[in-house]
């Protein structure tokens, strides 16, 4: 990440040495060219100039958005935060005092923590903390907002779209969190409930209703319906078409959509209540299967963060709802087929009731005494549904997907979860057998053949 440092002297400087083992890329900004030239033969990059005047400013800034660290003399810091906020209005302030300035909200370090670990999360909150205050500003003249999930959405959806709302301050009447499809997985109605989190369904023409759209934990090419002028999206999926959108967070190195909004709150200092919590963290804990899958530093802090205030007994009432005997009766008949194939434990399911089914079978065989991987599917209303999962230490699983059915359907996912969707009339249109034994044949001759390439 780079960052500007401004000192006058040199003591933040010494200070700060042990910032060449973090995260975080200083430009040092400074007052005297001896100072400067030291910098720069110990490896650093500098610049010197007036704190008090813009020139050096305009030099040092390429974005306007780098954070700041400011470390003056309180005699000079609103001077010199002045010429910065006349270069760059935008860019998110650390200010190294004891206490905050009156003149606007900053995030404040005392100059006893400057050093380890502290300056960087300092900076990271900082920038945080710039990127609420604009999604703030851009929904305010809103009347209704819109939060909109994928169509069967997940505990990281549901959590996350909670959160946006608790974020932006909303009520129920001026922001909805809304599906255009159902929640289906036992599991996620239990967290709605025993949560009471409002999940309305919604037609694609009731769009216009709205003023404002917002995407949790989904991407507007993951919906086939146009949904139009989007006004923010924030995801931890991989982009795999162009996200156009007024304000957009997509960071797909991190296992939760949750974990995102858990750092938006923490940086705007939001008083974390039990409920929003205890979303938050199943969220964090259904998308990284207990942090065991694609789970980031990030994601580790923000599950520590939320133990603490997350109602267990609660979480496991969410965790254990009755899985009724159909369920059971799908998973039979699957098993009966299945076949395990170069470490690759294939079950096809054929007609299940809901998407999620598939998913949780896959997380389920993965288990097997043998298997590297998990490849289950089923047919849903007119679509067939694939579910691949790994042990982490094999090839992506987001390749291998998208290489085995991505000419026939949305494919790809992360490094060890990932699904295929194809409507069957596709299948049947590409001049392949829609049998359920035929079709599991295929699936497995395509997914074989997949993963054979990819080691070559």
């Amino acid at each position: 990440m780079r960052c500007l440092f401004v000192c006058a002297d040199d003591l933040l400087w010494r200070l700060a040495a042990d910032l060449k083992e973090t995260r975080v890329a200083p430009l040092w900004l400074v007052e005297q060219p001896g100072l400067r030239a030291r910098i720069q033969e110990h490896g650093g990059e500098a610049l010197a100039g007036r704190l008090e005047g813009e020139a050096l400013y305009r030099r040092a800034f390429r974005s306007g958005h780098e954070p700041v660290l400011v470390a003056v003399d309180r005699g000079r810091q609103a001077r010199v935060i002045a010429a910065i906020r006349r270069v760059a209005p935008a860019a998110p302030l650390v200010v190294v005092a004891d206490t905050a300035s009156a003149a606007e909200p900053l995030v404040t370090l005392p100059p006893a923590a400057l050093a380890g670990d502290v300056v960087p999360s300092a900076l990271e909150r900082a920038v945080t903390r710039a990127k609420v205050q604009r999604l703030r500003e851009h929904f305010a003249p809103a009347e209704r907002v819109l939060i909109l999930m994928q169509d069967d959405p997940d505990p990281d959806a549901i959590a996350s779209a909670l959160a946006l709302k608790t974020l932006l301050g909303r009520t129920k009447s001026s922001a909805t969190i809304a599906t255009f499809g159902t929640i289906t997985r036992p599991e996620n109605r239990a967290m709605t409930r025993l949560l009471d989190i409002d999940v309305e369904q919604v037609k694609p023409r009731s769009l216009a209703d709205y003023d404002m759209r917002a995407l949790v934990d989904t991407q507007p090419a993951h919906f086939e319906e146009t949904l139009g002028e989007v006004d923010l999206v924030i995801d931890h999926h991989p982009e795999e078409t162009a996200v156009r959108a007024h304000l957009r967070d997509i960071r797909p190195s991190y296992g939760a959509t949750s974990t995102i909004l858990t750092e938006y709150l923490r940086a705007a200092d939001v008083k974390l209540r039990e409920r929003l919590a205890t979303a938050l963290f199943y969220g964090i804990k259904a998308d990284t299967l207990h942090l065991e899958r694609g789970a980031t530093r990030a994601d580790l802090e923000a599950f520590a963060f939320l133990h603490g205030h997350a109602n267990h007994n609660t979480l496991r009432r969410i965790e254990r709802p009755d899985l009724p005997d159909a369920a059971l009766d799908v998973l039979a008949r699957g098993l009966e087929g299945r076949r395990l194939v170069e470490g690759v434990m294939f079950v096809h399911l054929g007609s299940v009731a809901y998407p999620e089914l598939v998913a949780q079978f896959a997380d389920f065989l993965l288990q097997v005494e043998g298997a590297e991987w998990s490849v289950v599917s089923g047919r849903v209303n007119g679509e067939l549904h694939v579910s691949v999962r790994n042990v982490g230490y094999v090839r992506a699983a987001g390749d291998v997907v998208r290489e085995a059915f991505g000419d026939l359907g949305g494919a790809g996912g992360h490094r060890s979860m990932a699904k295929a969707v194809v409507r069957l009339r596709d299948w049947r249109a590409a001049g392949l057998p829609a049998g359920e034994r035929e079709m599991a044949d295929v699936i497995i001759t395509r997914f074989v053949a997949a993963l054979r390439a990819g080691r070559a």
